[in-house]
């Protein structure tokens, strides 16, 4: 019975293997429709070949070749010259990628500043920005910044300084910078002149992600009186030699010079712009560094106000805010821009005032890689400081 089974086995097995190569072959016998060239393909006047005829033909391979490769090249070249943005002089470009090696010095000789390190007594106890806010209302606007939403996103491999060698579980979650806002305003100004920039020009962009502007031209209005920024002319700008103050700049062609802001075209003036940046975990920018780079962006922002209707003369002297976070800290800046020149020797020349106030920690964070449940060591003097610097308006010859 055994012997009768396997024979019947056997033989299913071969009416099986004899019917798949039927399938098979019948299959193989079909003919596949004819490759009809698409109309797209046409319209764009390409030499069309048999595959096998550019193999057969090998002077003909050559020319073909040689003539796609000459067809290309010009392509690219056409694309160069014709692109209403890309120009092919070269420029510096500041985009706060990388830190400033002088940090703040390094910044106020750029931006041809005079630092005041605090904000005007004027300012700090102005009655208008003296709000009564509840502290629990700011702790909650804090948990609305730093609590996880619902998108699962690769975040950075975890790095710890001192036990280096430990290899952390990949985790996913919401970035830092996506927690805390949604909303992006491109940022870019082109400068040129002065004792840096005559040959090669400064290109300033930035990504602020909040713009806040009015209708009301108070909101520019300067700190310091005419009597004030006669004084600061005369003060010295830092030396930082031998370190250049270009140093940190890529340079690069100018993809762009034309002034990008948002609503440029409205008639609205800039108040103010905050941003938040993310630490790096091997290499963190020190203090010196993030109140350098929201210098310079808000340096940026000032430029923009200044000509954003293709002005080329400052006709009086104007104030932009900047609010940086990193990590729990406020960098607060106000910016007086008083000259629209960049850079040059001398130094009874008209200069620019900025006041700033660096990293006031204003809560204590929690990794990147944590839920924040509970805001903890929530400093409301920090934000006092905060609404101040929103809300202080200009006070002449008082400071």
């Amino acid at each position: 019975m055994v012997f009768r089974k396997y024979r019947a086995v056997k033989q299913w097995g071969k009416m099986d293997t004899r019917i798949f190569k039927e399938i098979y072959n019948s299959r193989n016998k079909r003919k596949m429709p004819a490759f009809e060239v698409p109309e797209a393909v046409k319209a764009l006047g390409v030499p069309i070949f048999e595959p096998n005829e550019v193999f057969t033909q090998t002077n003909r391979k050559k020319n073909i070749i040689e003539q796609a490769r000459s067809q290309a090249e010009g392509e690219v070249r056409f694309a160069e010259q014709e692109h209403p943005l890309q120009k092919n002089h070269p420029a510096y470009i500041f985009e706060g990628a990388e830190p400033m090696s002088d940090g703040i010095a390094q910044a106020a000789l750029l931006t041809r500043s005079v630092v005041r390190y605090n904000l005007p007594d004027t300012i700090l106890h102005n009655a208008a920005a003296k709000l009564d806010i509840d502290e629990e209302m700011v702790r909650d606007a804090i948990l609305h910044g730093e609590r996880y939403n619902p998108t699962l996103e690769k975040l950075p491999a975890r790095f710890d300084p001192v036990m280096f060698w430990i290899r952390h579980v990949r985790l996913h979650g919401t970035p830092v910078l996506k927690r805390k806002v949604n909303r992006d305003s491109p940022l870019s100004v082109y400068l040129s002149g002065g004792q840096y920039f005559s040959r090669v020009p400064l290109v300033l962009r930035g990504q602020p992600h909040l713009t806040v502007q009015s209708p009301d031209s108070t909101v520019t209005m300067p700190w310091a009186g005419p009597i004030d920024v006669k004084a600061v002319s005369t003060e010295p700008l830092p030396d930082i030699y031998p370190i250049s103050p270009i140093i940190d700049f890529e340079k690069d062609t100018i993809y762009n010079d034309d002034l990008l802001l948002t609503r440029r075209q409205q008639k609205t003036h800039v108040h103010s712009i905050l941003w938040s940046r993310e630490q790096d975990q091997k290499y963190p920018w020190t203090s010196e560094q993030n109140m350098a780079n929201a210098i310079l962006t808000t340096y940026a922002a000032a430029i923009a106000e200044a000509t954003r209707n293709g002005a080329t003369k400052l006709e009086k002297p104007l104030l932009v805010r900047g609010v940086q976070l990193v990590n729990g800290r406020l960098d607060l800046v106000a910016f007086q821009l008083n000259t629209l020149k960049p850079t040059e020797t001398g130094d009874n020349a008209e200069k620019n005032i900025v006041w700033i106030e660096k990293g006031l920690r204003l809560y204590k964070p929690k990794p990147y890689y944590e839920q924040m449940e509970v805001v903890e060591k929530l400093d409301m003097n920090v934000f006092h400081k905060f609404v101040a610097l929103m809300l202080g308006f200009g006070a002449p010859h008082a400071h």
